[in-house]
């Protein structure tokens, strides 16, 4: 357990000391968020009117309401991605190898990037969640209630364990530092388009609505909106018909279709747990190869 905890508290010095490592696992969410501010944002506000025929105070908090969830989904993402750098730069130095000849096992040693990597998610999407809630409120809508924050907090901690899951599987097959920003890079910004963030899921084809709706972060992200959105969907679209509102939450990706099936919130879950036990295996069995070569 001490080897374990001097080992995440190394990773976790490391990864703020570098205040570039830090500044780039958050560039996909200052993208967002600045295109949201300038344009988007009054772009679906626009959009909303035409849809309910009328101008409606709930209409920003319903825009920023979808928005930010997708923004603190992705967030588990940029940051497990940016942490688990340490895993290359680890590599590279030779420490990794070094590590791995000790006398502390490879779980200890595997357990030590995971930990890291989901402390420092956990702090700062956290820290944005607060930070949502509250934005939220400010545009309109209202603070969530006790169940909707346990709820939302339990989803993001799941994409925060799927993400770091992720990380350390892709880490582990890049030799190059160089390389991996280059993934980092690449994946946060595709990230951006699983989620729908950077547009609609409605506008993309069919087929990539089918692959990006069964990835576990697409789906964190419609689990998170429909917490968000619960009550302010009912406050603007009161009066609407249903098929408008239906239509507008597949269009935004609040509700997920696979071959024309909503996926129910029980469906996400399970999928969501799956994919982290797959992960998880996947990786136990990469850090075995990676014993042998040693």
């Amino acid at each position: 357990m001490n080897t374990i905890k001097a080992l995440t508290i190394r990773n976790l010095k490391l990864f703020f000391r570098d205040k570039a490592l830090v500044f780039f696992s958050f560039l996909s969410v200052m993208i967002i968020l600045g295109l949201y501010v300038l344009f988007l944002g009054d772009i679906n506000v626009a959009n909303i009117k035409s849809l309910v025929g009328q101008d409606l105070p709930g209409i920003e908090a319903l825009v920023y309401g979808w928005m930010l969830p997708g923004v603190i989904a992705i967030s588990t993402v940029t940051l497990a991605l940016g942490n688990m750098g340490r895993l290359v730069d680890d590599a590279r130095d030779e420490s990794l190898y070094d590590f791995m000849v000790s006398p502390m096992s490879r779980a200890q040693l595997i357990i030590s990037y995971v930990l890291s990597t989901i402390l420092i998610a956990a702090l700062i999407s956290g820290l944005m969640f607060i930070a949502s809630i509250f934005i939220v409120k400010f545009k309109g809508g209202s603070y969530l209630t006790l169940d909707q924050i346990l709820s939302a907090s339990g989803i993001i901690l799941l994409l925060i364990i799927s993400s770091s899951l992720m990380s350390l599987l892709i880490a582990s097959f890049v030799q190059s530092p160089n390389t991996y920003g280059v993934v980092n890079s690449i994946g946060g910004t595709f990230i951006g388009f699983v989620t729908g963030a950077y547009m609609p899921m409605g506008i993309m084809p069919v087929v990539i609505q089918n692959i990006f709706n069964s990835l576990p972060v697409s789906q964190g992200a419609s689990i998170l909106r429909q917490i968000f959105l619960r009550d302010i969907i009912k406050d603007v679209f009161m009066g609407a018909p249903e098929s408008v509102v239906a239509d507008y939450r597949y269009f935004q990706g609040i509700d997920l279709k696979i071959l024309g099936h909503i996926l129910t919130l029980n469906e996400m879950m399970i999928s969501i747990f799956v994919g982290i036990i797959l992960l998880f295996l996947l990786s136990v069995l990469r850090f075995k190869n990676l014993t042998k070569k040693v």
